[in-house]
C-alpha cells in the first residue's frame, strides 16, 4: 500500500469542473488500494461540507484557505503562477511532508508547479493537464489582460514551464497529441499517458423523452475557454439554427456563470441558464444533442465524454474532440465553421438512423477506452513503477 500525496489548487469536492472532476475520480478509485493524501487550496465560501466529502476517500486532507492578496510576487513567477503560490501553502506542504512521509508526490496544473521546489527525497510526479500554453492564440491563461500585455507574461510563462519541467520525476499528459507536443518542447522529458475517463455507471443511457428539442453545453463559465465556446455559440450559430428548428431550447449547464453568460438569455426564451446543478447527468441524459463550440486549449474535454457515455450525440469543433485518442468519426460531427453547425445540427434532429448510430457507436468508445476504474488502475502501476525507479 503506497502513501501517494496529491497536491492541487482546486479542492475537487465536490467535482463540479474538468479538472476537479479528474481529480475526484481518481482519487476515489486510488484509495482502495492505497492512502491518499489530498494538500489543496480551498476558496473563500466554499462548501462547509467540502473536507468532510473529501474524508470519505482520503487517509488525511489539508485544505489552504487561498488568499490572493497574499500571494508571492517575484519577477521569476509567471504572474498566473503567483496567485498560487503563497507562504501558507509552503508552510503547509512542509508540515504535512513531515507528517505524512509519502512514497510519492503527485503536483497537479501549471499554477501550481513552484511546489516542486520545496520537496526534497521523494519522487515527484506533474500532471499537465493542457498543453495550449504553447500557442498564445490558444492559451487561456492572463485573459484578464489585452493581447500586448498578455504577450509579454505568455512569454515568460513558456520559459518558465520549459524549465520547471526539468525538476520533476516524471510527467503525465493526458492525450498523445500533448505527449508528442511536451517531448518535443523539452527534449530531458518523457511523458506517460494518463487519459481522463468518465464514470461510466453515473452518466449512463437512458429512455428520455426526447419529444422537445434540445440542445446542451456544460461548464465552468469563469475557465475562459468555456466562456469563450458559449458566447461564439450564442451569438453566431444558435439563431441560424432557429431559424430552421425554431422550437430547438439550448440548456447552458454549470456553475461560475457570469454577467456575459447571463446577458445571452436576456432576450432569448429558447435559451436556458441552469448554473450550478447537483447531478450534470441529468441535463445529459435530457437533451438530445450535445454541442461542444470549444476553440481554446488543449488537453481532453471531460463534458464530450460524459455526453458520450451517456449516448448523446455529440457536434463539436475539431479543438473539442481533438483529445480524444480513438476514431471518433462513427460517433461524433466535427465542425470547420459555423454553417457546420447549422447543417449537422439540423441533419441530427432529421436522421433517426444517424442519431441512433452516433448515439451507440459513443456510448461504446467511451466503455472500452475512458473508463475511471480501469484509468485508475494504470496510473496506480505506473506510481509503483516510479516509486521502485523503473
Amino acid at each position: 500500500m503506497k502513501k501517494i500525496l496529491i497536491i492541487s489548487p482546486y479542492f475537487p469536492f465536490p467535482p463540479r469542473d474538468g479538472g476537479k472532476v479528474r481529480l475526484y475520480n481518481l482519487i476515489k478509485h486510488l484509495s482502495s488500494l492505497n492512502e491518499v493524501y489530498l494538500l489543496a487550496y480551498i476558496e473563500p465560501g466554499a462548501r462547509t461540507d467540502s473536507v468532510d466529502m473529501a474524508r470519505q476517500y482520503c487517509k488525511q486532507v489539508f485544505p489552504v484557505l487561498r488568499q490572493e492578496e497574499k500571494r508571492i510576487i517575484s519577477k521569476d513567477i509567471p504572474r498566473c503562477v503567483s496567485f498560487f503560490y503563497t507562504q501558507a501553502m509552503i508552510d503547509e506542504l512542509k508540515r504535512v511532508l513531515d507528517i505524512v512521509k509519502p512514497d510519492i508526490v503527485q503536483l497537479d496544473f501549471l499554477i501550481m508547479t513552484q511546489y516542486v521546489k520545496h520537496i526534497e527525497g521523494v519522487p515527484v510526479i506533474y500532471t499537465e493537464h493542457d498543453m495550449s500554453i504553447l500557442d498564445f492564440n490558444q492559451s487561456f491563461h492572463d485573459r484578464d489582460l489585452d493581447d500586448k500585455e498578455r504577450f509579454g507574461y505568455w512569454k515568460q510563462l513558456v520559459e518558465y514551464e520549459k524549465d520547471i519541467l526539468n525538476k520533476f520525476k516524471s510527467v503525465i499528459v493526458l492525450t498523445h497529441r500533448d505527449k508528442k507536443l511536451i517531448e518535443n518542447f523539452n527534449n530531458n522529458i518523457k511523458a506517460n499517458i494518463i487519459p481522463t475517463g468518465v464514470d461510466i455507471e453515473l452518466f449512463k443511457q437512458q429512455n428520455v423523452d426526447n419529444t422537445e428539442q434540445s440542445l446542451v453545453f456544460v461548464g465552468h463559465y469563469r475557465h475562459y475557454p468555456n466562456a469563450d465556446a458559449i458566447i461564439y455559440f450564442v451569438n453566431k450559430i444558435f439563431n441560424k439554427i432557429l431559424d430552421k428548428l425554431p422550437k430547438l431550447k439550448l440548456y447552458i449547464v454549470g456553475s461560475g456563470v457570469t454577467k456575459n453568460i447571463e446577458e445571452l438569455a436576456k432576450n432569448n426564451k429558447n435559451i436556458i441558464i441552469t448554473g450550478e446543478v447537483e447531478d450534470v447527468s441529468v441535463y445529459l441524459q435530457k437533451p438530445n444533442i450535445f454541442v461542444a463550440p470549444v476553440r481554446l486549449g488543449g488537453g481532453i474535454k471531460g463534458k464530450v465524454l460524459e455526453a458520450m457515455a451517456c449516448g448523446i450525440p455529440v457536434v463539436a469543433t475539431k479543438e473539442a474532440i481533438d483529445g480524444i485518442d480513438y476514431d471518433t468519426s462513427d460517433c461524433s460531427l466535427i465542425c470547420n465553421d459555423e454553417n457546420d453547425f447549422v447543417n449537422n445540427i439540423v441533419a441530427l434532429t432529421e436522421n433517426k438512423s444517424l442519431y441512433e448510430k452516433l448515439a451507440y457507436n459513443s456510448r461504446k468508445l467511451v466503455e472500452n477506452y475512458y473508463d475511471w476504474k480501469k484509468i485508475a488502475s494504470s496510473l496506480n502501476d505506473f506510481y509503483s513503477k516510479v516509486i521502485e525507479n523503473k
